[in-house]
């Protein structure tokens, strides 16, 4: 994930969020925990409280990309959705084709680093039964406002970008009455995966990096516990060891910053940045250092746009389906093969 402030840096992580993880790597997070207080109730805790309903709520707010393709790919339709920031309608493209009609967009990020003000009067006005909010990276601020709405359902760990996405995706299924129906869905994600890592076996023993191209650094990707790391697992791929050992900025986002002098701690076999913006991109690529960088000589480099490198970074039973085809197969794979 399915989903990540959403800050766009967030958002990838949002795109490094941004969303999200994933990796067994974070088994030491605590699981959100569903439980039933009396027959049809439901019970969630999590990291901000404890979510109780006395019955499947039908009308669903959804804060964060995550629980949108959580909600959707079981068959609920919410009355309103996080924004997407890399489209022009606010959807992302991996939920676009689950859709007939497009939801109320709700504005949880702006283009920079900055989180949007939440429009707590427009989500009031909605009345929602419940408000899920697993990967929404402003919930501390605004817990609880939006629970003078409704029940909120926060993530089991304020560190969401570390959290399974099996996990994530399960406690979202618990909070709308359909634990039932979610592992059906979990399994063929990951049917889906052993599928396409056993049709794409020239992924497995390379290194990768992930980053963000900023006009004043590289934001690369420097923890082992990101959600994007099993996705990457399963195609036989490993984190960069030199990315894992940068210092990380402390922004929450996940990442360390690079700068001009130092990029060469971004090389690996695989190669990966999306930018905000083409002159950006330019500045970076023009770069001296950067030309002398294995991955681009080797062509290993991929220039990702940020709905490739968020939906990979926010793992979900929908975004992942997305990634194997628009990521794996359809960027990676014909860097190797060169």
């Amino acid at each position: 994930m399915p989903g990540i402030q959403h800050r766009v840096m967030k958002v990838i992580a949002l795109t490094l969020g941004a969303a999200t993880v994933l990796s067994g790597c974070a088994s030491n997070v605590a699981e959100s925990k569903p439980t039933a207080a009396s027959e049809g109730a439901i019970v969630v805790e999590h990291a901000y409280g404890t979510l109780e309903l006395g019955s499947a709520p039908e009308r669903v707010i959804t804060l964060g990309l995550l629980e949108t393709d959580v909600a959707v790919n079981l068959g609920i339709t919410p009355v309103a959705i996080a924004k997407f920031f890399a489209t022009a309608d606010g959807v992302a493209p991996w939920l676009a084709p689950e859709l007939d009609d497009v939801p109320e967009i709700i504005d949880t990020t702006t283009t920079g680093a900055n989180g949007a003000e939440l429009d707590v009067e427009s989500i009031a006005a909605l009345k929602p039964d419940v408000i899920i909010a697993t990967t929404y990276s402003q919930l501390s601020q605004y817990y609880d406002q939006l629970s003078a709405i409704a029940p909120v359902l926060g993530p089991s760990d304020k560190n969401y970008l570390q959290l399974p996405w099996r996990d994530q995706t399960r406690a979202i299924a618990a909070a709308l009455g359909l634990s039932d129906e979610v592992e059906a869905r979990i399994d063929l994600v990951e049917e889906q995966l052993a599928t396409a890592a056993a049709d794409n076996a020239v992924t497995d023993g390379h290194d990768y990096t992930l980053s963000l191209g900023t006009p004043d650094q590289i934001k690369v990707m420097n923890d082992p516990a990101d959600a994007s790391v099993e996705v990457m697992n399963a195609f036989g791929m490993t984190f960069s060891t030199t990315a894992a050992a940068l210092p990380g900025l402390g922004d929450g986002s996940g990442s360390a910053g690079v700068s001009e002098e130092n990029i060469a701690a971004l090389d690996a076999d695989i190669v990966m940045i999306g930018y905000f913006g083409a002159d950006t991109r330019t500045f970076w690529e023009s770069s001296t250092l950067f030309q002398e960088l294995s991955a681009v000589k080797d062509g290993g480099y991929i220039a990702m746009d940020l709905s490739d490198s968020t939906a990979l970074r926010n793992p979900s039973p929908l975004s992942i389906p997305y990634v194997i085809q628009s990521v794996i197969v359809e960027q990676i794979v014909p860097a190797l093969q060169g």
